[in-house]
């Protein structure tokens, strides 16, 4: 497959992915030049690389991160996880949240609550659909399947820093909108400082322990720039990890709220459900994130190819006219 990795020899952004090398790491080849090579560091003994993950999973007192321009760790620059992104001022302590599962049973919106006619449009805009798109995008199931490897927790540690980058500025799958300030601070620390905080990112949402709830662990990494969190590593970005890591749970619909259109948008167009705003309930980012995904996947049901075959659609029908 075509992923938008440099070849080291002739530097063209052109790699096809061939398989998996006896120890582990990916082996690739370039379109262009013809060249093959590994993918990823020569891997470490299993000893050590398990003590990589595990600092970078359970580690909750590590010293923060300090590039130029970033506060040290004490300031007033430093961000609560419990504070939106942006804000500045005094660190407010934080609240205790309540429990996951008490907090889902208030969020109200439910398939039953979509009418009977909103339901025969749906159906039959969905037949239309098919008929033009019966299948989804060939790229984007081969690029999400290299990287559903790459997060692997034993591939992981292996991963170069130029695949990470490279993931975190593509378009395929989903776009995660303006890289700048994730790329500014990747140039800060440079690439391996910049790939080891990539990892931890992934490794804490994908596998972290503390917070138990993904959810809650989706807001923390929302919400921070400390680590286990990296500042440019927001809300799009980490859902598109999400989608990649777990393609048959998340929609490749990276924003929970977005004038563009996010999940809140698309509920109350196509299917006439109002979600709440952000602004106006005490649910979480993260909450409001994966519960606003569940709810979707949940009202596409087995409609569809695959879950980027139904964000296709959604994202096709939620501005087609029969809807008004």
């Amino acid at each position: 497959m075509a992923l938008a990795l440099a070849c080291p020899t002739c530097e063209q952004t052109a790699a096809e992915y061939l398989g998996m090398a006896d120890d582990g790491r990916n082996m690739m080849r370039c379109t262009s030049c013809g060249h093959e090579w590994v993918l990823g560091a020569k891997p470490v003994s299993p000893r050590a690389a398990s003590q990589l993950t595990r600092t970078r999973s359970t580690s909750r007192t590590a010293p923060p991160r300090t590039t130029p321009g970033r506060a040290a760790a004490g300031s007033t620059a430093t961000r609560s996880a419990g504070r939106t992104a942006g804000t500045r001022g005094p660190v407010a302590p934080r609240r205790a949240l309540e429990d996951v599962e008490s907090a889902r049973r208030r969020f109200t919106a439910t398939a039953d609550a979509v009418t009977p006619e909103r339901w025969r449009v749906i159906e039959g805009l969905r037949r239309e659909f098919l008929r033009d798109f019966p299948h989804p995008e060939e790229e984007a199931g081969r690029y999400r399947d290299v990287y559903r490897q790459a997060f692997e927790a034993d591939n992981l540690p292996y991963v170069q820093p130029t695949a990470l980058k490279d993931f975190a500025n593509s378009k395929v799958v989903a776009r995660p909108g303006n890289m700048s300030r994730f790329n500014d601070e990747w140039k800060n620390l440079g690439n391996q400082r910049a790939a080891e905080a990539f990892r931890g990112v992934v490794e804490h949402l994908l596998r972290g322990e503390d917070p138990p709830a993904p959810e809650d662990r989706l807001t923390e990494l929302i919400t921070s720039d400390e680590p286990p969190a990296m500042p440019g590593f927001r809300e799009a970005m980490l859902t598109r990890v999400l989608c990649v890591a777990e393609p048959e749970h998340f929609l490749p619909i990276l924003i929970y709220t977005s004038p563009a259109g996010g999940k809140r948008e698309i509920a109350r167009r196509v299917f006439g459900l109002e979600l709440p705003a952000p602004e106006t309930t005490s649910q979480t980012i993260g909450r409001l994130a994966y519960w606003s995904n569940d709810l979707l996947v949940e009202l596409i049901g087995d409609r569809f190819v695959d879950l980027d075959h139904a964000r296709a659609f959604l994202w096709w029908v939620k501005d087609h006219p029969d809807l008004e």
